[in-house]
């Protein structure tokens, strides 16, 4: 029966030819490695979220009177919603995780490089749009935690002169934080975000489909015929197989990922998920303490302890173009082995150390 039912699909959609095609004859370079990997890894998050989001869509009521309560609901009468939410929650925070390690992976391998540009700033816009993604979601439980972090957020950009106000009320749909901001929020986290971050998948996929993975410098040196102006898609016909190598090395990544979320919602189901988000949602009552996301420590305590806020913001824009074009600012240097360019190498580790360091004194401060 099987065997018929294979023949049947086999006939109409040719699955073997597309196996061999895409898996079986696509080789991946010499070296490739498990933090190759993490942008699948990453692609397979964005697929989870998608999918309990969507579940958790069947019941959240998107309104200031009910949408605390749907959350409270959904956790604790639903069965089992506090799976998809915890899930959700938990993957939130760990599909950037994967999206920040594979950029800096990606940046130490310089594989940025010609002809890989549009590459590299595609996956930047769609770091960008997880984290705005990340922002809009955290309103939507509305939980004391989730408004008083869209307050601080959404009061940041003011400090921009002439546009700075209109963004701001823009992102609030007001002066204030109100079911009008929860509205807009929910239109952009559940439609606006995914339709952008989907476009962008599908456009950065082809990309690496079309040019290959790149190699390794480390593992496979750069000849000289390799800047030409011809495009040439990189074939690694020294490399091995996708399938089944390289496959085996996405799938324990792919392991490792629902491993870790699994972890973290057995030991700790509420790291990410402080004691206010059991509280809903009060204008008239501001918590001590204020913090965004841990991913976002680093720029907010980098805002708070330059002393003037337009130039902590200005910094973080300069830095963030220049992260984004980054491959256009380096484009005259053709070297691609890290090890040669000691300069960028410090920096880039110094630029690390630093954004860990101002991360764990925003934790703290």
């Amino acid at each position: 029966m099987l065997e018929k039912i294979k023949q049947w699909i086999e006939v109409r959609i040719g699955l073997e030819e597309l196996v061999n095609r895409h898996l079986r004859s696509y080789r991946t370079p010499k070296g490739a490695n498990v933090f190759n990997t993490l942008g699948f890894v990453a692609l397979v998050a964005f697929i989870v979220q998608v999918i309990t989001g969507i579940m958790l869509l069947l019941y959240y009521v998107p309104h200031p009177d009910h949408a605390f309560q749907s959350v409270q609901t959904i956790t604790n009468e639903i069965p089992y919603g506090w799976l998809f939410r915890l899930i959700h929650n938990i993957g939130s925070n760990i599909i950037i995780g994967v999206i920040i390690i594979h950029l800096i992976h990606v940046f130490l391998r310089v594989s940025y490089k010609k002809p890989r540009e549009i590459t590299w700033i595609s996956g930047c816009l769609m770091f960008f749009l997880m984290l705005l993604t990340s922002i809009t979601g955290q309103l939507l439980p509305w939980h004391q935690t989730g408004f008083w972090q869209t307050t601080v957020t959404s009061t940041i950009p003011a400090f921009l002169p002439i546009i700075g106000e209109g963004i701001s009320s823009y992102m609030r749909g007001g002066e204030f934080v109100t079911g009008v901001t929860l509205s807009r929020y929910f239109s952009f986290h559940v439609v606006i975000l995914p339709v952008l971050i989907t476009a962008l998948i599908g456009l950065h996929i082809m990309l690496i489909r079309r040019q290959g993975i790149s190699t390794s410098p480390v593992v496979e040196p750069q000849k000289p015929s390799e800047q030409a102006d011809t495009f040439k898609r990189e074939s690694h016909v020294e490399g091995q197989p996708c399938f089944p190598h390289f496959s085996l090395k996405r799938l324990f990544m792919v392991m490792l990922y629902f491993s870790i979320i699994f972890f973290i919602m057995t030991f700790m189901p509420n790291l990410f998920l402080p004691p206010e988000s059991n509280m809903p949602a009060n204008p008239l009552m501001t918590p001590e303490t204020i913090r965004p996301a841990w991913y976002f420590l680093a720029p907010y305590q980098l805002i708070k302890i330059i002393p003037n806020d337009l130039l902590g913001i200005s910094v973080l824009a300069i830095f963030t173009i220049f992260f984004t074009f980054w491959p256009f600012f380096d484009a005259k240097e053709a070297e691609r082995d890290i090890r040669k360019r000691l300069f960028m190498a410090n920096t880039a580790v110094l630029i690390l150390v630093v954004w860990v360091v101002l991360t764990i004194w925003g934790m703290y401060s």
